[in-house]
């Protein structure tokens, strides 16, 4: 079999403000919805930077530690974005298929909600506030405080 780019490739390197990591997301095959979704879940230990690369149609994300330098923890955490990014994807095409099933559902929760309610059904409704009342006027003292 040809030798062919790896799919997971990133580049890595340094600059003035330390380490980072760099890894090309071709949007065709990610959505920037699960690129974004995944992204934000790593912004508690990592600062990353998303660009559209203009040259190449990709899109770059940028991972940097917020503390330390360790290049073999920003490598894992590419790892983890691109089984991050699948997750989300699929997260999404679920989402997308079952959307006819629960916009019916629902629909129906809130039709129902209005219906009035069935025979044999009583509401007591007499110790509602009434007129000038409020919540200071308790007949049945069940704001009342014991001990």
């Amino acid at each position: 079999m040809a030798d062919a780019p790896s799919a997971s490739a990133f580049e890595s390197g340094s600059d003035s403000l330390g380490v980072y990591v760099r890894v090309s997301v071709d949007p065709k095959v990610f959505s920037e919805t699960a690129i974004l979704k995944t992204a934000y879940w790593f912004t508690d230990h990592y600062y990353l930077y998303l660009a559209n690369n203009r040259v190449t149609g990709l899109l770059d994300v940028e991972f940097r530690l917020k503390l330390g330098d360790d290049i073999e923890k920003l490598k894992a955490a590419c790892g983890e974005f691109w089984n991050g990014m699948l997750d989300q994807a699929v997260r999404q095409r679920v989402l997308d298929e079952t959307a006819p099933v629960r916009d019916t559902l629902l629909k129906k929760a809130f039709f129902e909600a209005k219906l009035p309610l069935p025979a044999g059904v009583v509401s007591n409704e007499t110790h509602l506030p009434a007129g000038a009342q409020s919540y200071h006027d308790d007949p049945v003292a069940a704001g009342r405080q014991d001990g």
